[in-house]
């Protein structure tokens, strides 16, 4: 109980920051993207552990990688026009998630670790970047809220999930990587997540270019996917939090795991359907 009071007020100016990054202003958002990508790639090189000369590679070629995906807050207007080799990014993306959960090997080189940083921790908050439509409002340059009604899919997602695994988990989801999730929390945060995703396409985003109901799906069978890549990274470097910039909560890295594996999914999702 004597924590509850400092994981609440932290917990809500992390909302807070995020309600104002992903709502209106895109020089805002792109610098509450880079901010959580330098912050969780820190919390990466600190679990990890590797060399300074790869570590400046790594922070080097993470702000190239944001860089190069910038383009697409600040100049494309009103569409999602990426090139055929932004399939890359969630190619790399997905190729670091398996080698975290089933070739660790690499992540006792620094090399690896430092290439891993990169695929696991930029590409997903570069590629944050080009979601968003940007429009004018009062003569003022604005983004639309796809991001933060991502975030809120995705909370809804862990909050259900811890809920109803509390309440009625039984059997373990993977023991060896996450004891505390269980299969009914999973089911339950997927439940209420797909219901979430359905309202928001029918009655509060029908209008939208994405389609709700699949992007809740996409959050529903994802978010814990995030989850558990992460902790199989803190279980193999023997760390339990990735931080503790968030009282109560962990790091950074806690606390963003599942909206770095969401969004390339979700980004693969509209980028299949531009080419479709």
């Amino acid at each position: 109980m004597k924590n509850l009071l400092p994981r609440s007020i932290s917990g809500l100016i992390y909302v807070g920051i995020i309600l104002l990054g992903t709502s209106g202003n895109p020089w805002l958002f792109a610098g509450l993207m880079a901010l959580f990508m330098f912050l969780c790639l820190i919390e990466f090189i600190k679990i990890t552990g590797f060399t300074k000369l790869h570590i400046v590679a790594a922070v080097l070629v993470s702000g190239g990688v944001f860089y190069y995906f910038s383009k697409y807050l600040f100049q494309q207007l009103n569409a999602f026009q990426p090139e055929t080799l932004s399939f890359a990014g969630p190619v790399l993306f997905l190729l670091a998630c398996f080698t975290i959960m089933f070739s660790t090997d690499e992540l006792k080189i620094d090399f690896g670790k430092a290439t891993i940083g990169i695929a696991y921790i930029a590409v997903p908050f570069s590629l944050a970047l080009s979601l968003p439509q940007t429009g004018y409002e009062l003569g003022k340059t604005v983004i639309s809220n796809e991001i933060l009604y991502i975030f809120i899919l995705i909370w809804i997602s862990d909050v259900m999930a811890f809920v109803v695994g509390s309440l009625w988990g039984k059997h373990k989801l993977a023991p060896k990587i996450s004891e505390g999730k269980t299969w009914e929390g999973v089911a339950g945060g997927m439940i209420f997540t797909l219901l979430a995703g359905f309202m928001f396409q029918k009655y509060l985003l029908p209008n939208e270019r994405m389609n709700w109901i699949v992007i809740g799906a996409i959050v529903a069978v994802f978010a814990p996917i995030g989850d558990l890549v992460e902790s199989r990274l803190k279980r193999f470097f023997g760390v339990k939090d990735s931080g503790k910039l968030i009282p109560g909560h962990g790091g950074f890295l806690d606390r963003l795991d599942s909206f770095i594996f969401v969004i390339p999914m979700v980004y693969l999702y509209l980028l299949i359907n531009q080419f479709i």
